[in-house]
């Protein structure tokens, strides 16, 4: 996987945030914001049962960003691999489509946030790929 210099920026800022734990790896994360009928939900005080009902159903077409989140290497039973200077979170924790962008694609950012894209250019992560364009 190339790294772009705008996402090992992001990937630093990152790292810098975590500045302190020791060994850092990195996962490669798909994160979104809260809907807002999850959010209602949880102040109508919901159970646990209709809420995770609620929040699969609202997160489905809800925008994802990718984020490089930090890790002791411990998280990973030590097994991580080293890509260009960054120490992630091994292949084998990712889907078969992330893996082969990670060793064929691009890490790049837009917005603060990642894209990985595989070697035909196409976006890989986050997995709604219209948000991230």
């Amino acid at each position: 996987m190339v790294i772009t210099a705008a996402a090992a920026q992001v990937i630093r800022e990152w790292l810098r945030a975590s500045s302190n734990l020791s060994r850092p790896a990195i996962y490669l994360g798909q994160v979104s914001d809260v809907p807002a009928e999850v959010a209602e939900a949880q102040r109508r005080g919901v159970d646990r049962r209709e809420l995770a009902e609620i929040t699969t159903r609202a997160l489905k077409s809800q925008p994802k960003r990718l984020c490089p989140l930090v890790y002791p290497s411990s998280h990973f039973i030590w097994l991580t691999t080293t890509i260009g200077g960054f120490r992630f979170a091994s292949f084998l924790f990712y889907s078969s489509a992330a893996r082969r962008a990670m060793k064929s694609g691009v890490l790049d950012a837009k917005d603060r946030s990642l894209i990985l894209r595989d070697g035909n250019g196409k976006v890989v992560l986050p997995a709604d790929a219209s948000s991230a364009l």
